[in-house]
């Protein structure tokens, strides 16, 4: 799933124009999983344009699902490790 494309989207000024090859092939698959609202060319068109029009909620639910976590002291295993190994050594 390209979320990361999906996340630029999300920050991005809509109704946005998309020519890249690659994205719109993005874009096919984020519309059939049903995470944004685009206007797709034929396949078959010389200078393909994509429309997108919008993140849907199940795009933007996905995006907080796969949001990254704050970094604290916990997230970090062998910092927490070495500060517990460090304090029973005295």
């Amino acid at each position: 799933m390209p979320i990361d494309y999906l996340r630029t989207l999300k920050h991005d000024e809509l109704p946005y124009p998309e020519t890249d090859a690659s994205n719109i092939d993005k874009l096919r698959v984020l519309r059939a999983a049903g995470m944004v609202d685009v206007e797709l060319p034929d396949l078959d068109e010389q200078r393909p344009v994509a429309r997108v029009i919008a993140v849907t909620g199940l795009g933007c639910a996905t995006l907080r699902v796969h949001a990254v976590p704050p970094r604290s002291r916990h997230h970090r295993p062998f910092a927490r490790a070495l500060s517990v190994l460090m304090a029973t050594a005295d």
